[in-house]
C-alpha cells in the first residue's frame, strides 16, 4: 500500500481498535492528524480521542475518529461529522458512490470555508447493537464537540449519515383546569368539575428528536441521561378549590408510572405521593436541573445553545421494496401476480434499505446545496411562498425576512386549503423561503381529499402497493385522503415534478421531524426513522434546510425569518428562538408551565450553516 503521506484521491484502510474500515482522502494531505508533521490544536483536539467510553463500561461509544481533512483558518469552527458506513465502499477505485460523495463532502466544506468559516470533517464510526444506548453515544459526541470548541470556538456542527437521536421526556407540575374522574381515598371515582384546578404531573415524550442536547455544551444533560429500562411515577391530584403552594392532602387522585428506555428526563417540579395520608407534596423549587446557573437567571430559565446542530441523513427514505419483480429495471414500479397457495390473508410489500440509493440522494442533496451557494438568486425565485391545510397561513411571517417582502402578493404563493395537487402547483413555483402548515405526525402531513387520478397522470405510478384479487398493483389510494409522505414526495422526485430552485423550509406540523419509531426502537434498527416525511422533503425535493417540531404543539419559532432577513444562518435563526424564549418576563409570556420550554420541541435538518442568499 501506498505511504499515506503520498496517497491523493484513493483508499486506504486503516485499523484502529480491531475495527477496519475505508477511509478516504481526495486531494486534501495527510489522512490522520497524528501522521501530519505539523498538528493543528484542533488535529491534536481529535488525536487520541477515540476509541472513547463515557461511562467506563468497557463499551466504547465512538469505536473510531478519522480526520477527513486537515482544518484550516481563524473563523467560527464548523464540525461535519460523517458516518464511517457511507464511505465503505469497495468499488471506489472504479468510480462508485462514496467517491462522489466524498467530492461533494469536500466541496461541501470548501464553499462553508470561503464564508468564514473554519471546517473540520471528521469520519466517525460509532456504537451499533445492544445495548440500546443512543443518548449515551450522544453524549460521547458531545464530549467531542466540547473538546473542539474549547480549542476554537464552535459555530455549528453538521451530521452527514445516521447518527443517534436524544429521545426527550418531561414531567411537568402542571395546573390544568378540565372536567375529569379521579380516585377517592376510598378508591371510588370523584368527578371533578372543570372549574377545579389539578396538577398534573404526568412524564410525556416531549421531543422524539432533541438535538438541543448535542447543541448545549455547557448544560447538565449527562445528569439527565435515564438508560432504563425504568419507571418513571405520575400523579395528577386535585386538593379542593385550590392548590396548596406546598401541596397536602388529596380530595382525588391517580397514580401510575411510565415505562421509559434510553431517554433524557427533564423534570420541572416533583409530586411525592403519600399513599396512606393520600396526599401529594409539591416542590415547584425542583426544576431546571439540564440548565446553567447563567441560564437560571433569565426571566424563562431555559438551556441555550451554545452551537447550532443539523442533520443530512437519507437512509430512513433510501429503501427499496424487497421483492426485485415490483419495479422494472428502469425503476417505475410494476403490478406482479403471486400464488395465495391457500393463504387468504393479504401479502404486504417489505422493504429494505439500499445504500446505492443513500448515496445518490446525498449526493444529489450536495450538487444543488453547492449551486444554491455559488449560483445567483433569480428574481423570480426570491420570492416566500405559503401553504396550510386546515391551519392558517404563514406569509406573514415569512415577510419578516426581507423588506421588500412586505407588499408581496402574488397568484399561488400563499395557499389556504390545499390538497395534494395543490401541493405539488406551490411546490413547482419557484421561491426561496417557504413555510407549510399543515396538521402531521413523523410520516405525513395531512392535506385536503384528493383526485388520485389526477395525480397519476400527473405523476406516474407510486411507489405504493395494493392487492387487487392475486396481484399487487401500484395504487394512489392511500393518498385520496390528502397524505403528503414518503410516496407522494417520492413520485415527485422519480417523474422530475419539480424545478431544480433550492429553497429553505419552515415546517409547523406537529411531529414533523420525529423520527418514525424513536420511542421504542434504536437508531441502528433498520426500521428506526423509515418513510420520515421531513426526510422526504429533504431528499426527494429541493428543499436544502428544515426546520420542524419534534412534539405535538402549536408553536412556531419566534424571530426565525427576522434572523434569516438579518443576515444569520438557519442555524443561527434556530438559536435566536431560544434567546426570545428565555428573556420573556414571566412564563405568561411563553406558554405558561406547560409551554416555557417548547423550543426544545424544535429542531433542523439539511445544513445549518446556510444563509438567505442577498
Amino acid at each position: 500500500m501506498k505511504s499515506s503521506r503520498t496517497l491523493k484521491k484513493a483508499t486506504q484502510v486503516v485499523v484502529r481498535s480491531g475495527a477496519c474500515f475505508v477511509s478516504l482522502v481526495l486531494g486534501c494531505g495527510p489522512l490522520l492528524a497524528q501522521e501530519a508533521p505539523h498538528l493543528t490544536a484542533l488535529s491534536k483536539a481529535v488525536t487520541g480521542f477515540a476509541p472513547f467510553d463515557l461511562d467506563g463500561d468497557g463499551r466504547s461509544e465512538i469505536l473510531s475518529l478519522s480526520p477527513l481533512s486537515e482544518p484550516a483558518g481563524t473563523g467560527p469552527l464548523v464540525v461535519v461529522l460523517v458516518e464511517q458506513r457511507l464511505t465503505q465502499d469497495d468499488k471506489l477505485a472504479l468510480g462508485g458512490g462514496s467517491k462522489r460523495l466524498v467530492e461533494g463532502l469536500h466541496r461541501l466544506a470548501g464553499d462553508v470555508a470561503k464564508e468564514g468559516h473554519t471546517v473540520m470533517m471528521l469520519g466517525v464510526e460509532l456504537h451499533a447493537g445492544e445495548p440500546h444506548q443512543d443518548g449515551r453515544t450522544l453524549l460521547a459526541l458531545r464530549r467531542l464537540l466540547q473538546r473542539l470548541n474549547a480549542v476554537q470556538p464552535m459555530s455549528a456542527a453538521v451530521l452527514v449519515g445516521h447518527f443517534p437521536d436524544a429521545l426527550l421526556v418531561r414531567t411537568c407540575n402542571w395546573r390544568r383546569q378540565e372536567k375529569l374522574e379521579l380516585a377517592g381515598k376510598d378508591g371510588k371515582p370523584v368527578a371533578i368539575a372543570e372549574t377545579m384546578t389539578n396538577v398534573r404531573c404526568v412524564p410525556e415524550y416531549v421531543a422524539h428528536r432533541c438535538d438541543l442536547v448535542l447543541a448545549d455544551l455547557d448544560g447538565n444533560w449527562e445528569e439527565l441521561y435515564v438508560p432504563g429500562p425504568a419507571m418513571l411515577p405520575s400523579v395528577t391530584a386535585v386538593f379542593g378549590d385550590s392548590v396548596p403552594s406546598a401541596g397536602g392532602p388529596c380530595v382525588a387522585m391517580n397514580t401510575g408510572a411510565m415505562r421509559v428506555v434510553d431517554v433524557f428526563h427533564v423534570r420541572d417540579g416533583k409530586a411525592g405521593v403519600d399513599g396512606e395520608a393520600f396526599a401529594v407534596a409539591l416542590d415547584e423549587a425542583d426544576r431546571d436541573h439540564e440548565c446553567t446557573a447563567a441560564d437560571r437567571a433569565a426571566g424563562n430559565p431555559i438551556a441555550i445553545p451554545e452551537i447550532a446542530v443539523s442533520r443530512i441523513d437519507a437512509r430512513g427514505v433510501a429503501v427499496h421494496p424487497e421483492l426485485r419483480a415490483l419495479m422494472y429495471e428502469q425503476g417505475q414500479p410494476r403490478a406482479v401476480g403471486f400464488e395465495l397457495a391457500g393463504n387468504d390473508r393479504a401479502t404486504d410489500v417489505q422493504w429494505e434499505g439500499n445504500g446505492a440509493e443513500e448515496q445518490c440522494l446525498l449526493c444529489e442533496y450536495l450538487d444543488r446545496n453547492h449551486m444554491f451557494r455559488t449560483q445567483p438568486l433569480s428574481a423570480e425565485q426570491r420570492r416566500p411562498a405559503s401553504i396550510a391545510e386546515g391551519l392558517g397561513s404563514g406569509m406573514a411571517e415569512l415577510r419578516s425576512a426581507d423588506a421588500a417582502w412586505g407588499e408581496f402578493k402574488a397568484e399561488g404563493y400563499d395557499v389556504n386549503g390545499a390538497d395534494l395537487m395543490a401541493l405539488l402547483q406551490w411546490l413547482q413555483r419557484p421561491a426561496v423561503l417557504r413555510t407549510l402548515r399543515a396538521h402531521s405526525d413523523g410520516q405525513f402531513a395531512q392535506f385536503a381529499k384528493t383526485d388520485v387520478a389526477a395525480l397519476e397522470r400527473s405523476l406516474g405510478k407510486p411507489w405504493r402497493w395494493a392487492r387487487y384479487g392475486q396481484r399487487l398493483e401500484p395504487s394512489w389510494a392511500a393518498n385520496q385522503g390528502g397524505r403528503a409522505d414518503f410516496v407522494f414526495y417520492r413520485a415527485l422526485h422519480d417523474a422530475h415534478a419539480l424545478p431544480k430552485d433550492p429553497y429553505l423550509l419552515i415546517h409547523t406540523g406537529c411531529e414533523a421531524l420525529s423520527p418514525p419509531g424513536a420511542e421504542q426502537r434504536a437508531y441502528d434498527d433498520p426500521q428506526y426513522g423509515r418513510f420520515g416525511q421531513a426526510e422526504a422533503l429533504l431528499f426527494f425535493t429541493p428543499c436544502l434546510a428544515m426546520v420542524g417540531r419534534a412534539k405535538v404543539f402549536y408553536d412556531e419559532p419566534r424571530g426565525f425569518c427576522a434572523a434569516l432577513g438579518e443576515g444569520a444562518t438557519f442555524g443561527e435563526a434556530w438559536r435566536r428562538y431560544f434567546a426570545i424564549e428565555a428573556a420573556a418576563k414571566g412564563w405568561g409570556e411563553v406558554g405558561d408551565d406547560i409551554g416555557r420550554k417548547r423550543s426544545y420541541f424544535w429542531s433542523m435538518i439539511g445544513d445549518c450553516t446556510l444563509r438567505l442568499p442577498k
